[in-house]
């Protein structure tokens, strides 16, 4: 946006303007502030642009409208203001501004060159383009054409620089691809050299592969029979064994039938392995195939028991009494016991089907009776060094052998907080035994009599404090 020129007289294109007075091409303004931002838009969106002439009235000469000149002020200011309305136009206006007539009566020719950034809508947002001699709103399928018209010009800018720019680049790719092929061609005469030595260096690297395969199963048969000799477990065999099992585990789950079979107590069998690893042997698919049933069959099995670990305190009246209850089934202690239950540590319930079947509990028991019973074992331990007793241990018959009650110990176990324990069974009660034994119990002193049955005698076992091993 500039003034362009000053000229002394009216240039040619003015006086074809006034001769055909307002039309589509030229607006005549007395003033310059006649020029608004509408006018500027109306060129602007228009195919072909405008010019507007500032210090210019119209007349009726000979039934015609002409333009007469009367001259207006072409100061600086004056066309600053004009440039500043363009400005302010959405996008801004581009025009150039000529002074003429400077001799006589000087006017302003503003000239408004068709957009190429159209549609342009004055500061109020009205979009107008140039209908004859005044300026008509746009219609909308009007604005969206000038809109589609103006992204396809911007399209084709940027697709004609984008071909010049693939263009380009074909031709380095020709130039590179025409120094590739040469460099092609220029090595396989030197691969064809080569291709008899490439035969032969095959046949070596296939034959040290062959003596590497070779060499691994022979180290992998040394470093199993030397597990064997030392009775030590292969780690790899191992992991493959888990790994096994799993895979049975999951494929017992997924399969609908086999499942329903294997949690009614079926049994499964198969036919060879089912995996191509070595470390897996067909005796080892047997073996690990019945260890999957197991889990699949107990761990359906232990969802329908609950174990429930609680102090005395936090019991209901009717759970100490089916505490008491089931103890007294088992006939290992005398009357008393719902009194006794509740002095305990704590008390654990074993419920099948909301039904009690199993007891254990926690004792704290007083000094006397601790003294009382290692000294009935004839132990040489100090029973102030075991303050908890593990007791009331009883199992229903049918629910016995399914690893409930080594489940409860295990939840009564950690309130202990690691305190060493002791417990009591009857020697006849080899079931309890070899259980106290898993959890970690060890046989102490001499049995003694039992004196709810003088048939049968008791035997005391201790589990101590783990030692900590500490580096010197």
């Amino acid at each position: 946006m500039a003034i362009k020129k000053r000229i002394k007289n009216l240039s040619k294109l003015t006086r074809e303007h006034l001769a055909e007075g307002e039309s589509e091409r030229s607006d005549f303004k007395r003033l310059p502030d006649g020029i608004s931002a509408d006018d500027l838009v109306a060129f602007a969106n228009s195919e072909a642009g405008g010019q507007i002439l500032a210090g210019v009235d119209e007349q009726v000469v000979d039934k015609a409208q002409i333009g007469v000149v009367r001259g207006c002020d072409v100061s600086d200011a004056t066309i600053l203001q004009i440039l500043n309305k363009a400005v302010s136009c959405i996008p801004p206006v581009s025009i150039d501004v000529y002074i003429e007539n400077l001799d006589d009566k000087p006017i302003l020719r503003v000239e408004v060159p068709p957009s190429q950034t159209k549609p342009h809508c004055t500061p109020k947002g009205v979009y107008c383009r140039r209908d004859g001699a005044r300026n008509r709103p746009l219609h909308p399928s009007e604005l969206l054409g000038l809109f589609l018209e103006s992204e396809a010009s911007a399209f084709a800018a940027r697709f004609e620089v984008a071909a010049e720019r693939i263009t380009a680049e074909l031709s380095n790719l020709e130039s590179s691809l025409d120094s590739s092929i040469k460099s092609m061609s220029d090595q396989l005469g030197w691969a064809d050299y080569q291709l008899g030595d490439t035969e032969s260096t095959l046949d070596r690297i296939q034959g040290l592969v062959a003596k590497l395969t070779v060499d691994t199963e022979n180290a992998n048969s040394r470093l199993r029979a030397l597990f064997r000799q030392d009775e030590r477990e292969d780690p790899i065999r191992k992991k493959a064994r888990i790994q096994y099992v799993n895979r049975l585990i999951k494929d017992i789950r997924e399969d609908e039938s086999l499942f329903g079979h294997v949690i009614a107590g079926g049994k499964l069998t198969v036919q060879g392995k089912q995996t191509e690893d070595s470390d897996i042997t067909n005796e080892d698919a047997k073996q690990l195939l019945e260890i999957a049933v197991r889990h699949v069959h107990n761990a359906e099995r232990d969802k329908k028991y609950l174990i429930v670990v609680k102090a005395p305190k936090a019991c209901s009246d009717a759970e100490l009494g089916q505490f008491a209850a089931k103890v007294a089934d088992g006939g290992e202690v005398a009357d008393g016991i719902r009194e006794r239950a509740k002095r305990a540590f704590r008390l654990g319930f074993i419920a099948y089907e909301n039904a009690i079947v199993g007891t254990a509990a926690l004792k704290k028991p007083v000094d006397s009776y601790r003294t009382k019973v290692f000294k009935k074992a004839e132990s040489q331990l100090d029973p102030a060094a075991y303050p908890y007793e593990l007791g009331w241990i009883f199992l229903d018959v049918p629910h016995r052998g399914k690893g409930q009650m080594t489940r409860l110990i295990n939840e009564l176990l950690p309130a202990a907080k690691g305190a060493a324990l002791f417990a009591t069974t009857r020697n006849s009660n080899e079931i309890m035994r070899d259980m106290l034994t898993q959890l970690g119990f060890s046989e102490d002193g001499t049995e003694y009599k039992s004196k709810q049955n003088s048939e049968d005698s008791v035997k005391l076992f201790v589990r101590t404090v783990p030692e900590i091993q500490t580096s010197e």
